[in-house]
């Protein structure tokens, strides 16, 4: 059962791709340590290959700056620290800890709450470089207090999260032109280019653990999603993990009908893909009402009568019309 998704044509319920608004998150949260967390891995391995290859691109490119090299050097190098310290606090959430209770790492977040301390050295010396780098501090800096709020707010029972982000920020406006071949082969433009893009990582990996919080709470902004389904279970790809052996609960809403079913959920499988940049998540479920699961089936048997239907139709047309 494990492997509904990969038996081809022999399984025991028929698949289909399709558009279905469907969330899934922890049946059986951690509410036993300092703060609720959902037991869900936010730095699988796709999230850290593009870490790690922006993080070499940014020193590769660092390195190469033969203008004011050191006095820029370190301000790179506290950028890189401060965002990776917003992705160990990430990680500290995850697995239910709560990072202000350790004396250190709180001070670490306090210290970047307001500002990254080598950043005002650059105003006077490299004004136009000191505009970019104060952008990026911007962006890091309103994550930083969203952070501090919720771990204040939050507790091993609840999580306080915050409404999803949707307008960008300034920098990412400003880094957009650094993709035209112009720009490839300048040093510093593209040092800028990735430090942006690598605090533009962590600041996303926030972001999705921060969405699985307010998505609990909040099911009027529960998303369509392309996925591949059965009457046994699904599979979608995700920038995070869900960890085996946690039991999950999945809300599926078919669009037509408006009818929420809540099934119990198991992770089948999950594995990168590379091509997509992504984590392919496989689920199989578990109908407490035996009447959803075959609602679904014939649900999905319904859809893939109306494809066939569409393409013979089409079929129709184009030999009608002598297209074929």
């Amino acid at each position: 059962m494990a492997f509904w998704f990969d038996k081809n044509e022999l399984r025991r319920f028929s698949r289909i791709d399709m558009p279905v608004k469907i969330f899934i998150t922890s049946a059986a949260p951690i509410v036993d340590k300092e703060i609720f967390a959902l037991g869900i891995d936010y730095f699988p391995n796709s999230v850290n290959k593009k870490i790690r290859q922006n993080h070499q691109q940014l020193l590769h490119w660092v390195n190469h700056i033969q203008e004011q090299k050191e006095i820029l050097q370190p301000v790179f190098l506290q950028v890189i620290d401060s965002a990776e310290i917003l992705g160990e606090a990430v990680k500290q959430i995850s697995l239910g800890k709560n990072p202000l209770l350790d004396e250190s790492f709180s001070q670490q977040i306090m210290n970047n709450l307001k500002s990254i301390g080598r950043i005002k050295t650059l105003e006077e010396p490299a004004p136009k470089t000191f505009q970019y780098f104060l952008e990026v501090e911007k962006k890091l800096t309103h994550f930083y207090r969203l952070l501090l709020v919720t771990l204040h707010r939050s507790t091993s029972k609840s999580y306080h999260c915050f409404e999803p982000i949707t307008e960008s920020f300034k920098i990412d406006e400003m880094t957009q032109k650094f993709s035209q071949p112009s720009f490839h082969k300048i040093p510093l433009v593209q040092s800028i280019n990735y430090m942006h893009k690598l605090v533009d990582n962590f600041c996303a990996v926030f972001q999705e653990m921060n969405l699985d919080y307010y998505l609990r709470e909040n099911p009027q902004a529960w998303k369509v999603q392309d996925v591949r389904i059965s009457a046994g279970g699904f599979s979608a790809l995700y920038q995070k993990r869900f960890l085996p052996g946690r039991p999950l609960k999945s809300y599926i809403c078919l669009s037509d009908s408006g009818r929420i079913m809540t099934v119990k959920s198991t992770l089948a499988r999950c594995a990168t893909n590379v091509q997509k940049k992504g984590e392919h998540n496989a689920f199989y479920f578990e109908f407490p009402d035996p009447q959803d699961q075959k609602y679904l089936e014939l649900e999905i048997e319904r859809r893939q009568l109306e494809k066939v239907t569409g393409l013979c139709t089409l079929y129709q047309f184009q030999i009608s019309n002598g297209l074929i």
